[in-house]
């Protein structure tokens, strides 16, 4: 997992990778199952965070997590976990 200090190493060198901030939210699917529902992008980690928050009040679970991407390449950064709230699937 890439710490936050690697993801603005990667940001800073030119390689035009931008930090996305995604929030996941669950809920309770047929038999049981945790079913993922629509991820939600933001700007900023203090918009991810509060949305997550505010999730958590309606859903199953909530995942906020921020990633370094570049969505022209398709090269994507392994994911920080920035909440876990509630009852999320393991995510190993």
């Amino acid at each position: 997992m890439w710490t936050q200090e690697r993801m603005m190493s990667v940001h800073s060198e030119g390689d035009s990778m931008e930090t996305i901030y995604v929030v996941q939210g669950f809920k309770a699917g047929k038999r049981g199952r945790t079913e993922a529902m629509t991820p939600l992008s933001f700007k900023t980690e203090a918009e991810a965070r509060r949305r997550a928050v505010r999730l958590s009040e309606t859903c199953l679970g909530v995942i906020a997590f921020a990633q370094a991407a570049n969505p022209e390449t398709g090269d994507y950064a392994d994911p920080i976990m920035l909440e876990s709230i509630g009852d999320v699937p393991d995510m190993q």
